[in-house]
């Protein structure tokens, strides 16, 4: 199978610079639309968010890309790193946006046989070892430099082990467009056992990863992210070998989960009248 992305014009043609305030435009069906919340910086705050840099505007729009197409492609903590090895083989260097994104299109084949790159829809099991709102000072080009905790993305700092260090993660990011009230930071960290998250991959030009002799900040394994999240479920289980990805009997929308303490506390509670 091959996922397809769907920002290949985006990486033909130089973007417009948006003026400020123009809304943000979807070209699809968002994702998450039955749940999605909306928010003042979806009237005020463009796809290309608020830069004077080209490359920075193109990374921008790569960033907002809510349309990602097809069945998602699987990919693991050692995806995201072969990733990161495939934008150094071809020359995209990791430590500020590329101006041309094109050569992070299909530039990697997972063990599953699906070749994927930026834009590609794909999915990744683990923990959340960290969840916080980012930037909330001054904000960042992409959400028009806004401060506050709405106006910004969730960091999400991810692994396959509850215990890993920085630089062995990996990181997802929740956009402030159209985030649902339930994707919140606190909820996220609260949830202690195996998370699914399913978006668009990305690759964060303006980051690096660890190296050798060297801590990246924020530390991580690879600049590749997904960004934005289109969906985030959660596991019956607590252990990651009781959470396949593909078994739909063992996942519930983060919107719709309980934790089987609260289950049990409802399904006593007195009801009324």
């Amino acid at each position: 199978m091959r996922t397809v992305p769907v920002l290949m014009l985006l990486f033909l043609t130089p973007p417009l610079l948006a003026q400020p305030g123009q809304p943000f435009q979807l070209d699809c069906t968002l994702p998450f639309e039955d749940i999605r919340m909306d928010h003042a910086i979806d009237q005020n705050c463009a796809n290309e968010g608020d830069t004077s840099s080209a490359a920075n505007a193109l990374q921008n729009q790569a960033k907002n890309n809510f349309c990602a197409e097809g069945t998602p492609a699987r990919i693991t903590r050692w995806s995201f790193v072969k990733l990161q090895k495939a934008a150094d083989d071809a020359g995209v260097r990791s430590g500020r946006p590329p101006e041309d994104r094109a050569p992070l299109l299909d530039l990697y084949t997972t063990s599953d046989g699906n070749t994927i790159g930026e834009g590609s829809l794909v999915q990744f099991v683990g923990f959340i070892l960290d969840a916080h709102h980012s930037n909330v000072s001054k904000g960042e080009s992409v959400n028009c430099k806004k401060g506050g905790r709405e106006n910004n993305d969730i960091h999400i700092v991810l692994d396959e082990s509850k215990t890993a260090d920085s630089c062995h993660t990996v990181t997802a990011e929740m956009s402030p467009h159209f985030r649902p009230e339930d994707w919140d930071s606190g909820v996220l960290e609260g949830l202690g056992r195996p998370v699914r998250l399913t978006g668009n991959l990305f690759f964060d030009g303006s980051h690096g990863p660890c190296t050798p002799g060297h801590r990246a900040s924020p530390a991580r394994a690879s600049v590749w992210e997904i960004h934005p999240i289109y969906q985030v479920d959660v596991c019956k289980n607590k252990s990651l070998s009781g959470c396949r990805f593909n078994d739909e009997s063992k996942w519930i929308p983060l919107h719709e989960f309980a934790t089987p303490e609260e289950a049990e506390h409802e399904a006593v509670e007195p009801v009324d009248g």
